[in-house]
């Protein structure tokens, strides 16, 4: 770690969480002319480009190629199914109720985490699951009326990223960070190739510069959280993650001028709440 600085972590988080949810404003501009597959390729593949050298310089040349394979790949297929889920949603909802959706994986997470991880539940986590859960009712609001179909998408996908945060969790202690954040992209790459022609759409030229931009931002996004926990214990700066619903609101206001409505607002808040105790409670249980 290097010296001690937790306002500049708190800052390098909330910095990675603006541009995560400025990326996804974009993403959902872009999802008019172009599938969400295309434009999750080329976000793994510009990352890839960018990370690359990145990793070479920190770990050696040898740190490009990963240990255990199906790990990686397992990761990585999670991951890819995830943010492709998640880029399919913001077609239908709002980016904030997209994002609070998603946000339910740490509660999917504690939830599996007594037979996936072995990690003993407990009554206090249990009810911040519940409580979670129920947060994500007040968004849903489960009626025969109304399309639904975004919600639900965007519940898939926070189930696919529950998976590879717990994959995470697996391959943490034998892989460094940044080179696990190459092996994310460049495997989803090889992954989403094969299958070009049932989802590629070829770029404009005229989308080019946008297209490049919004994948620099999602890479920025990368650096920067991984950064964030050099300066800070993971205690203080986890519960930071949460601010990107607030950036997910302001982006969705700017660009396509849509708010969350109250009940919408409810569940975000308890979804939030739920999510930073448990993330306070599982720093804190591993610590001790």
């Amino acid at each position: 770690m290097h010296n001690s600085n937790p306002p500049f972590g708190i800052s390098l988080m909330v910095a990675a969480m603006m541009f995560n949810a400025t990326k996804d404003g974009i993403a959902k501009m872009l999802a008019a002319s172009y599938t969400p597959l295309t434009i999750l390729l080329i976000q793994f593949a510009v990352t890839s480009l960018i990370l690359a050298p990145m990793v070479i310089h920190k770990n050696g040349v040898r740190a490009l190629i990963p240990d255990k394979w199906f790990g990686q790949i397992l990761r990585s297929a999670f991951v890819t199914i995830g943010v492709g889920l998640y880029y399919w949603a913001i077609n239908f909802i709002h980016i904030a109720d997209a994002t609070a959706m998603v946000f339910v994986a740490p509660l999917i997470i504690t939830a599996l985490s007594p037979w996936v991880l072995g990690e003993p539940l407990g009554s206090r986590r249990t009810i911040a699951v519940i409580i979670g859960f129920i947060g994500v009712l007040f968004i849903l609001r489960p009626t025969m009326e109304g399309d639904r179909t975004g919600y639900f998408i965007s519940l898939g996908s926070g189930v696919f990223l529950a998976l590879f945060y717990m994959a995470n969790r697996k391959l943490a202690d034998t892989t460094p960070i940044l080179a696990s954040a190459f092996y994310t992209s460049f495997i989803g790459v090889i992954l989403l190739i094969p299958f070009l022609s049932f989802y590629w759409v070829a770029p404009k030229m005229d989308d080019v510069v946008i297209l490049f931009g919004f994948a620099s931002l999602a890479t920025i996004g990368q650096i920067l959280m991984v950064g964030s926990f050099s300066f800070a214990a993971a205690s203080i700066i986890a519960p930071f993650v949460y601010t990107q619903i607030i950036w997910a609101t302001t982006v969705g206001f700017v660009l396509f001028g849509a708010l969350p409505d109250q009940w919408s607002w409810v569940g975000i808040a308890i979804v939030a709440v739920a999510g930073v105790y448990i993330a306070i409670r599982e720093i804190k249980i591993e610590e001790s």
